[in-house]
Protein backbone atom coordinates (compact mmCIF):
# COMPACT_ATOMS: atom_id res chain seq x y z
CA UNK A 1 0.00 0.00 0.00
CA UNK A 2 2.79 2.40 0.97
CA UNK A 3 4.69 1.60 -2.25
CA UNK A 4 1.59 2.19 -4.37
CA UNK A 5 0.97 5.58 -2.73
CA UNK A 6 4.58 6.68 -3.32
CA UNK A 7 4.33 5.56 -6.95
CA UNK A 8 1.11 7.54 -7.49
CA UNK A 9 2.64 10.67 -5.92
CA UNK A 10 5.80 10.33 -8.00
CA UNK A 11 3.92 9.86 -11.26
CA UNK A 12 1.60 12.75 -10.44
CA UNK A 13 4.51 15.08 -9.73
CA UNK A 14 6.23 14.06 -12.98
CA UNK A 15 3.06 14.72 -14.94
CA UNK A 16 2.74 18.19 -13.41
CA UNK A 17 6.42 19.14 -13.55
CA UNK A 18 7.40 17.34 -16.73
CA UNK A 19 5.12 19.39 -18.94
CA UNK A 20 5.86 22.75 -17.37
CA UNK A 21 7.90 24.88 -19.70
CA UNK A 22 10.24 27.65 -18.66
CA UNK A 23 8.65 31.07 -19.31
CA UNK A 24 9.85 32.66 -22.55
CA UNK A 25 10.76 36.26 -23.12
CA UNK A 26 8.39 38.28 -25.31
CA UNK A 27 9.57 39.00 -28.84
CA UNK A 28 10.38 42.60 -27.97
CA UNK A 29 12.54 41.42 -25.03
CA UNK A 30 14.46 38.69 -26.89
CA UNK A 31 18.08 39.60 -27.70
CA UNK A 32 18.71 39.94 -31.44
CA UNK A 33 21.37 37.22 -31.40
CA UNK A 34 18.95 34.53 -30.21
CA UNK A 35 17.47 32.07 -32.69
CA UNK A 36 15.16 33.34 -35.41
CA UNK A 37 11.84 31.53 -35.80
CA UNK A 38 11.33 29.93 -39.20
CA UNK A 39 8.31 27.69 -38.42
CA UNK A 40 6.21 27.25 -35.28
CA UNK A 41 4.95 23.97 -36.66
CA UNK A 42 8.33 22.28 -36.26
CA UNK A 43 9.88 24.47 -33.54
CA UNK A 44 12.26 25.33 -36.39
CA UNK A 45 14.76 28.13 -35.72
CA UNK A 46 17.91 29.45 -37.33
CA UNK A 47 20.51 29.87 -34.59
CA UNK A 48 23.42 31.20 -36.64
CA UNK A 49 24.19 31.36 -40.37
CA UNK A 50 24.98 27.64 -40.42
CA UNK A 51 23.18 26.13 -37.37
CA UNK A 52 19.45 25.33 -37.08
CA UNK A 53 17.29 23.53 -34.52
CA UNK A 54 13.89 21.82 -34.67
CA UNK A 55 11.71 19.03 -33.39
CA UNK A 56 11.65 15.62 -35.12
CA UNK A 57 11.68 16.32 -38.87
CA UNK A 58 8.92 14.82 -40.95
CA UNK A 59 8.31 14.87 -44.70
CA UNK A 60 6.69 18.32 -44.40
CA UNK A 61 9.97 19.82 -43.16
CA UNK A 62 12.19 18.41 -45.92
CA UNK A 63 11.51 21.28 -48.35
CA UNK A 64 12.52 23.85 -45.70
CA UNK A 65 15.69 21.94 -44.87
CA UNK A 66 16.62 21.95 -48.56
CA UNK A 67 15.65 25.61 -48.94
CA UNK A 68 18.06 26.49 -46.12
CA UNK A 69 20.74 24.25 -47.70
CA UNK A 70 21.16 22.08 -44.61
CA UNK A 71 23.67 19.31 -45.24
CA UNK A 72 23.97 17.55 -41.87
CA UNK A 73 21.11 16.49 -39.61
CA UNK A 74 22.05 15.57 -36.03
CA UNK A 75 19.40 13.42 -34.33
CA UNK A 76 19.67 13.35 -30.51
CA UNK A 77 16.76 10.96 -30.03
CA UNK A 78 17.22 7.36 -28.90
CA UNK A 79 14.93 6.43 -31.79
CA UNK A 80 16.35 6.97 -35.23
CA UNK A 81 13.26 8.05 -37.16
CA UNK A 82 15.55 10.02 -39.49
CA UNK A 83 16.71 6.72 -40.98
CA UNK A 84 13.23 6.28 -42.48
CA UNK A 85 12.01 9.88 -42.93
CA UNK A 86 15.22 11.38 -44.34
CA UNK A 87 17.04 8.32 -45.65
CA UNK A 88 16.23 8.93 -49.33
CA UNK A 89 17.42 12.54 -49.09
CA UNK A 90 20.91 13.96 -49.63
CA UNK A 91 21.53 14.72 -45.95
CA UNK A 92 24.47 13.53 -43.88
CA UNK A 93 22.56 11.82 -41.04
CA UNK A 94 24.27 11.71 -37.63
CA UNK A 95 22.61 9.79 -34.81
CA UNK A 96 23.72 10.52 -31.24
CA UNK A 97 21.18 8.77 -28.97
CA UNK A 98 20.74 10.78 -25.77
CA UNK A 99 18.34 10.22 -22.88
CA UNK A 100 17.38 13.58 -21.37
CA UNK A 101 17.54 12.32 -17.78
CA UNK A 102 21.04 10.92 -18.33
CA UNK A 103 22.62 13.47 -20.68
CA UNK A 104 26.30 13.95 -19.94
CA UNK A 105 29.35 15.77 -21.23
CA UNK A 106 30.34 12.86 -23.49
CA UNK A 107 26.98 13.24 -25.28
CA UNK A 108 27.60 16.95 -25.78
CA UNK A 109 31.17 16.26 -26.91
CA UNK A 110 29.88 13.90 -29.62
CA UNK A 111 27.44 16.58 -30.79
CA UNK A 112 30.17 19.25 -30.81
CA UNK A 113 32.41 16.95 -32.84
CA UNK A 114 29.61 16.35 -35.35
CA UNK A 115 29.04 20.10 -35.65
CA UNK A 116 32.78 20.69 -35.98
CA UNK A 117 33.02 18.09 -38.78
CA UNK A 118 30.07 19.60 -40.63
CA UNK A 119 31.58 23.08 -40.34
CA UNK A 120 34.90 21.77 -41.71
CA UNK A 121 32.94 20.51 -44.74
CA UNK A 122 31.08 23.85 -45.05
CA UNK A 123 27.76 22.18 -44.30
CA UNK A 124 24.85 23.77 -42.52
CA UNK A 125 23.58 21.75 -39.57
CA UNK A 126 20.16 20.92 -38.13
CA UNK A 127 20.16 19.69 -34.51
CA UNK A 128 16.96 18.03 -33.30
CA UNK A 129 15.37 15.75 -30.75
CA UNK A 130 11.69 14.89 -30.30
CA UNK A 131 10.39 18.34 -29.31
CA UNK A 132 13.50 20.38 -30.13
CA UNK A 133 13.51 21.68 -26.56
CA UNK A 134 15.70 20.02 -23.96
CA UNK A 135 18.40 17.80 -25.52
CA UNK A 136 18.51 20.18 -28.46
CA UNK A 137 18.59 23.13 -26.05
CA UNK A 138 21.57 21.72 -24.15
CA UNK A 139 23.40 21.02 -27.41
CA UNK A 140 22.73 24.48 -28.83
CA UNK A 141 23.75 26.10 -25.53
CA UNK A 142 27.05 24.22 -25.60
CA UNK A 143 27.48 25.15 -29.27
CA UNK A 144 27.02 28.81 -28.34
CA UNK A 145 29.63 28.51 -25.58
CA UNK A 146 32.21 26.48 -27.55
CA UNK A 147 31.91 27.90 -31.07
CA UNK A 148 30.50 31.39 -30.51
CA UNK A 149 32.25 32.20 -27.20
CA UNK A 150 29.04 32.96 -25.33
CA UNK A 151 29.11 32.98 -21.54
CA UNK A 152 27.51 30.02 -19.82
CA UNK A 153 24.88 32.32 -18.28
CA UNK A 154 23.93 33.82 -21.65
CA UNK A 155 23.67 30.37 -23.26
CA UNK A 156 21.51 29.09 -20.38
CA UNK A 157 19.25 32.12 -20.60
CA UNK A 158 18.62 31.54 -24.31
CA UNK A 159 18.10 27.81 -23.70
CA UNK A 160 15.47 28.45 -21.04
CA UNK A 161 13.79 31.69 -22.14
CA UNK A 162 14.22 31.59 -25.92
CA UNK A 163 10.76 30.21 -26.64
CA UNK A 164 12.01 26.77 -27.66
CA UNK A 165 9.91 24.95 -25.03
CA UNK A 166 12.56 24.12 -22.42
CA UNK A 167 10.99 22.01 -19.63
CA UNK A 168 11.72 23.10 -16.05
CA UNK A 169 12.08 19.53 -14.79
CA UNK A 170 15.56 19.03 -16.31
CA UNK A 171 17.78 20.46 -13.56
CA UNK A 172 20.52 18.05 -14.64
CA UNK A 173 20.95 19.97 -17.91
CA UNK A 174 21.47 23.22 -16.02
CA UNK A 175 24.24 21.57 -13.98
CA UNK A 176 25.79 20.02 -17.09
CA UNK A 177 26.59 23.47 -18.49
CA UNK A 178 29.44 24.10 -16.06
CA UNK A 179 32.89 25.70 -16.48
CA UNK A 180 34.52 22.32 -15.84
CA UNK A 181 32.53 20.58 -18.58
CA UNK A 182 33.07 23.44 -21.03
CA UNK A 183 36.82 23.31 -20.42
CA UNK A 184 36.85 19.51 -20.79
CA UNK A 185 34.96 19.65 -24.12
CA UNK A 186 37.26 22.41 -25.41
CA UNK A 187 40.28 20.25 -24.54
CA UNK A 188 38.80 17.21 -26.32
CA UNK A 189 38.10 19.20 -29.49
Amino acid sequence: MKKALITVILISSLNLGGCMKHPSLNDDQRPQNWGTLISNTHNFYQISPDIFRSDQPDTDLIASLKQHQIGTVINLRAKNKDATVLNDQAFNLVHIPIYTWAINRNDLLQAMRAIQTAKQHNQKVLVHCYHGSDRTGATIAMYRIIFENWSIDDAKQEMKQGGYGYHVIWKNIDQLLSPENVKWIQQQL
